[in-house]
Protein backbone atom coordinates (compact mmCIF):
# COMPACT_ATOMS: atom_id res chain seq x y z
CA UNK A 1 0.00 0.00 0.00
CA UNK A 2 1.28 3.45 -0.90
CA UNK A 3 0.26 6.58 0.96
CA UNK A 4 0.90 10.07 -0.39
CA UNK A 5 0.38 13.37 1.39
CA UNK A 6 0.46 16.55 -0.69
CA UNK A 7 1.28 19.49 1.54
CA UNK A 8 0.76 23.14 0.72
CA UNK A 9 2.64 25.97 2.39
CA UNK A 10 3.90 29.44 1.58
CA UNK A 11 7.56 28.47 1.58
CA UNK A 12 9.79 25.43 2.12
CA UNK A 13 13.54 25.20 1.90
CA UNK A 14 15.99 22.85 3.60
CA UNK A 15 13.94 19.96 5.02
CA UNK A 16 15.02 16.70 3.36
CA UNK A 17 14.25 13.03 3.90
CA UNK A 18 14.82 9.88 1.87
CA UNK A 19 14.74 6.19 2.80
CA UNK A 20 13.76 2.92 1.12
CA UNK A 21 10.13 3.27 2.20
CA UNK A 22 9.59 7.03 2.58
CA UNK A 23 10.76 10.16 0.86
CA UNK A 24 9.89 13.82 0.60
CA UNK A 25 9.61 15.41 -2.84
CA UNK A 26 9.72 19.20 -3.17
CA UNK A 27 9.21 21.52 -6.11
CA UNK A 28 8.67 25.26 -5.63
CA UNK A 29 5.83 25.57 -3.08
CA UNK A 30 4.56 22.00 -3.57
CA UNK A 31 5.70 19.21 -1.26
CA UNK A 32 4.71 15.54 -1.40
CA UNK A 33 5.50 12.91 1.22
CA UNK A 34 5.38 9.37 -0.20
CA UNK A 35 5.40 6.30 2.01
CA UNK A 36 5.27 2.57 1.26
CA UNK A 37 3.25 0.89 4.02
CA UNK A 38 3.69 -2.84 4.60
CA UNK A 39 1.83 -4.95 7.16
CA UNK A 40 0.08 -1.84 8.42
CA UNK A 41 3.33 -0.26 9.66
CA UNK A 42 2.77 3.46 9.11
CA UNK A 43 5.09 4.73 11.85
CA UNK A 44 7.85 6.07 9.59
CA UNK A 45 5.35 7.74 7.26
CA UNK A 46 3.44 9.45 10.06
CA UNK A 47 6.65 10.40 11.88
CA UNK A 48 7.89 12.05 8.69
CA UNK A 49 4.68 14.07 8.38
CA UNK A 50 4.92 15.14 12.02
CA UNK A 51 8.60 16.06 11.62
CA UNK A 52 7.85 18.20 8.59
CA UNK A 53 4.95 19.93 10.35
CA UNK A 54 7.15 20.61 13.39
CA UNK A 55 10.01 21.88 11.20
CA UNK A 56 7.61 24.21 9.37
CA UNK A 57 6.32 25.59 12.66
CA UNK A 58 9.82 26.13 14.04
CA UNK A 59 10.83 27.99 10.87
CA UNK A 60 7.70 30.15 10.89
CA UNK A 61 6.31 28.55 7.73
CA UNK A 62 2.56 28.29 7.38
CA UNK A 63 0.98 25.01 6.27
CA UNK A 64 -2.40 25.26 4.57
CA UNK A 65 -4.20 22.22 6.00
CA UNK A 66 -7.33 22.79 3.90
CA UNK A 67 -5.25 22.44 0.71
CA UNK A 68 -3.29 19.48 2.04
CA UNK A 69 -4.56 16.16 0.65
CA UNK A 70 -3.79 12.49 1.23
CA UNK A 71 -4.15 9.78 -1.41
CA UNK A 72 -3.93 6.05 -0.69
CA UNK A 73 -2.92 3.60 -3.43
CA UNK A 74 -3.97 0.14 -2.29
CA UNK A 75 -4.43 -2.86 -4.61
CA UNK A 76 -5.00 -5.45 -1.88
CA UNK A 77 -8.18 -7.52 -2.06
CA UNK A 78 -9.03 -6.97 1.60
CA UNK A 79 -8.87 -3.27 2.36
CA UNK A 80 -9.45 -1.42 5.58
CA UNK A 81 -10.49 2.24 5.77
CA UNK A 82 -7.27 4.21 6.33
CA UNK A 83 -7.04 6.57 9.27
CA UNK A 84 -6.35 10.13 8.07
CA UNK A 85 -3.24 12.11 8.90
CA UNK A 86 -3.84 14.80 11.52
CA UNK A 87 -2.15 18.21 11.24
CA UNK A 88 -2.67 20.92 13.87
CA UNK A 89 -5.71 19.09 15.21
CA UNK A 90 -7.35 18.81 11.78
CA UNK A 91 -7.78 15.62 9.76
CA UNK A 92 -6.28 15.75 6.27
CA UNK A 93 -8.84 14.95 3.58
CA UNK A 94 -8.33 11.60 1.82
CA UNK A 95 -9.02 12.02 -1.91
CA UNK A 96 -9.18 9.58 -4.87
CA UNK A 97 -7.10 11.92 -7.04
CA UNK A 98 -5.18 15.17 -6.91
CA UNK A 99 -3.21 17.47 -9.18
CA UNK A 100 0.57 17.58 -8.78
CA UNK A 101 2.85 19.63 -11.04
CA UNK A 102 0.12 19.95 -13.66
CA UNK A 103 -0.71 16.22 -13.83
CA UNK A 104 -3.80 14.53 -12.38
CA UNK A 105 -2.85 11.46 -10.33
CA UNK A 106 -5.40 8.95 -9.01
CA UNK A 107 -5.39 6.08 -6.53
CA UNK A 108 -5.80 3.46 -9.28
CA UNK A 109 -2.67 4.65 -11.14
CA UNK A 110 -4.81 5.22 -14.21
CA UNK A 111 -4.89 8.29 -16.43
CA UNK A 112 -8.56 8.83 -17.29
CA UNK A 113 -8.87 11.77 -14.88
CA UNK A 114 -5.78 13.37 -16.37
CA UNK A 115 -7.05 12.73 -19.91
CA UNK A 116 -10.35 14.46 -19.09
CA UNK A 117 -8.47 17.52 -17.84
CA UNK A 118 -6.16 17.57 -20.87
CA UNK A 119 -9.06 17.12 -23.29
CA UNK A 120 -11.01 19.97 -21.72
CA UNK A 121 -8.04 22.35 -21.94
CA UNK A 122 -7.19 21.33 -25.49
CA UNK A 123 -10.79 21.82 -26.66
CA UNK A 124 -10.76 25.42 -25.47
CA UNK A 125 -7.53 26.00 -27.38
CA UNK A 126 -8.98 24.37 -30.49
CA UNK A 127 -11.67 27.05 -30.42
CA UNK A 128 -9.01 29.78 -30.61
CA UNK A 129 -7.25 27.91 -33.41
CA UNK A 130 -10.48 27.93 -35.40
CA UNK A 131 -10.96 31.62 -34.68
CA UNK A 132 -7.51 32.33 -36.05
CA UNK A 133 -8.36 30.48 -39.26
CA UNK A 134 -11.53 32.56 -39.60
CA UNK A 135 -9.28 35.63 -39.83
CA UNK A 136 -7.48 34.06 -42.83
CA UNK A 137 -4.25 33.49 -40.90
CA UNK A 138 -1.69 31.55 -42.96
CA UNK A 139 -1.13 27.83 -42.39
CA UNK A 140 2.39 28.41 -41.08
CA UNK A 141 1.12 30.70 -38.30
CA UNK A 142 -1.70 28.26 -37.50
CA UNK A 143 0.82 25.46 -37.15
CA UNK A 144 2.98 27.63 -34.90
CA UNK A 145 -0.04 28.42 -32.72
CA UNK A 146 -0.93 24.72 -32.52
CA UNK A 147 2.57 23.70 -31.45
CA UNK A 148 2.97 26.43 -28.83
CA UNK A 149 -0.54 26.55 -27.36
CA UNK A 150 -2.43 23.34 -28.12
CA UNK A 151 0.25 20.64 -28.48
CA UNK A 152 2.02 21.86 -25.34
CA UNK A 153 -1.22 21.17 -23.45
CA UNK A 154 -1.99 17.78 -24.99
CA UNK A 155 1.52 16.34 -24.64
CA UNK A 156 2.46 17.86 -21.28
CA UNK A 157 4.26 15.16 -19.23
CA UNK A 158 3.39 12.59 -21.92
CA UNK A 159 6.43 10.50 -20.96
CA UNK A 160 4.67 9.79 -17.66
CA UNK A 161 1.24 8.78 -18.89
CA UNK A 162 1.64 8.10 -22.62
CA UNK A 163 2.27 4.36 -22.35
CA UNK A 164 -0.32 3.69 -19.65
CA UNK A 165 -3.25 5.56 -21.13
CA UNK A 166 -6.37 3.57 -22.05
CA UNK A 167 -7.17 3.03 -25.73
CA UNK A 168 -10.43 4.98 -25.52
CA UNK A 169 -8.65 7.94 -23.93
CA UNK A 170 -5.90 7.83 -26.55
CA UNK A 171 -8.56 7.81 -29.28
CA UNK A 172 -10.19 10.91 -27.79
CA UNK A 173 -6.92 12.82 -27.91
CA UNK A 174 -6.05 11.55 -31.40
CA UNK A 175 -9.44 12.70 -32.72
CA UNK A 176 -8.75 16.10 -31.22
CA UNK A 177 -5.34 16.22 -32.92
CA UNK A 178 -6.96 15.20 -36.21
CA UNK A 179 -9.47 18.05 -35.90
CA UNK A 180 -6.63 20.46 -35.26
CA UNK A 181 -4.84 19.10 -38.33
CA UNK A 182 -7.88 19.82 -40.51
CA UNK A 183 -7.88 23.40 -39.22
CA UNK A 184 -4.13 23.88 -39.73
CA UNK A 185 -4.24 22.22 -43.14
CA UNK A 186 -1.59 19.55 -42.64
CA UNK A 187 -1.08 16.22 -40.94
CA UNK A 188 -0.03 16.48 -37.28
CA UNK A 189 1.84 13.83 -35.30
CA UNK A 190 -0.58 11.67 -33.34
CA UNK A 191 -0.25 10.70 -29.69
CA UNK A 192 1.61 7.44 -30.30
CA UNK A 193 4.25 9.12 -32.45
CA UNK A 194 4.92 11.94 -30.01
CA UNK A 195 5.01 9.62 -26.99
CA UNK A 196 7.41 7.23 -28.75
CA UNK A 197 9.84 9.98 -29.71
CA UNK A 198 9.76 11.67 -26.31
CA UNK A 199 10.11 8.47 -24.30
CA UNK A 200 13.12 7.29 -26.31
CA UNK A 201 14.67 10.76 -26.04
CA UNK A 202 14.13 10.80 -22.27
CA UNK A 203 15.64 7.32 -21.92
CA UNK A 204 18.71 8.36 -23.93
CA UNK A 205 19.05 11.43 -21.70
CA UNK A 206 18.96 9.21 -18.61
CA UNK A 207 21.59 6.90 -20.10
CA UNK A 208 23.89 9.86 -20.85
CA UNK A 209 23.41 11.58 -17.46
CA UNK A 210 25.24 9.85 -14.57
CA UNK A 211 23.62 12.25 -12.11
CA UNK A 212 20.08 11.18 -13.06
CA UNK A 213 18.36 9.08 -10.33
CA UNK A 214 17.50 6.35 -12.86
CA UNK A 215 20.92 6.24 -14.54
CA UNK A 216 22.33 3.37 -12.44
CA UNK A 217 19.10 1.40 -12.78
CA UNK A 218 19.17 1.67 -16.57
CA UNK A 219 22.92 1.06 -16.73
CA UNK A 220 22.49 -2.31 -14.99
CA UNK A 221 20.03 -3.33 -17.71
CA UNK A 222 22.56 -2.99 -20.54
CA UNK A 223 23.08 -6.21 -22.48
CA UNK A 224 26.65 -7.50 -22.60
CA UNK A 225 26.07 -8.90 -26.10
CA UNK A 226 24.47 -5.93 -27.88
CA UNK A 227 23.35 -2.32 -27.52
CA UNK A 228 19.93 -3.42 -26.36
CA UNK A 229 18.57 -3.00 -22.85
CA UNK A 230 17.13 -5.89 -20.85
CA UNK A 231 13.52 -5.60 -19.78
CA UNK A 232 12.97 -5.24 -16.01
CA UNK A 233 10.77 -7.93 -14.49
CA UNK A 234 7.14 -6.85 -14.18
CA UNK A 235 4.42 -9.00 -12.64
CA UNK A 236 1.51 -6.62 -13.30
CA UNK A 237 0.25 -5.05 -16.50
CA UNK A 238 0.27 -1.59 -14.89
CA UNK A 239 3.98 -2.10 -14.19
CA UNK A 240 4.69 -3.10 -17.79
CA UNK A 241 2.95 0.07 -18.98
CA UNK A 242 4.99 2.35 -16.73
CA UNK A 243 7.75 4.57 -18.10
CA UNK A 244 10.88 2.44 -17.83
CA UNK A 245 9.62 -0.88 -19.33
CA UNK A 246 7.77 0.99 -22.09
CA UNK A 247 10.73 3.25 -22.90
CA UNK A 248 13.12 0.27 -23.05
CA UNK A 249 10.76 -1.59 -25.38
CA UNK A 250 10.59 1.42 -27.70
CA UNK A 251 14.35 1.95 -27.48
CA UNK A 252 15.10 -1.65 -28.45
CA UNK A 253 12.76 -1.45 -31.44
CA UNK A 254 14.14 1.87 -32.69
Amino acid sequence: MMKTTSLSSKAKADFQYHSETCHLQKYSDDTVIVGCVENGQEDEYRDLVESFVRWSRENLLQLNVTKTKEMVVDFRKSKFPPSPVCISGKDVEIVPSYRFLGVQLDNKLEWSTNTDAVYKKAMSRLYFLRRLRSFSVCSRMLHMFYQSVMASTIFFAAVCWGAGIKAKDANRLNKLIKKAGSVVGCRLDNLDEVVRDRMVLKLRTIMDSPSHPLHNTVDKLRSSFSNRLLQPRCSKERDRKSFLPSAIRLYNSS
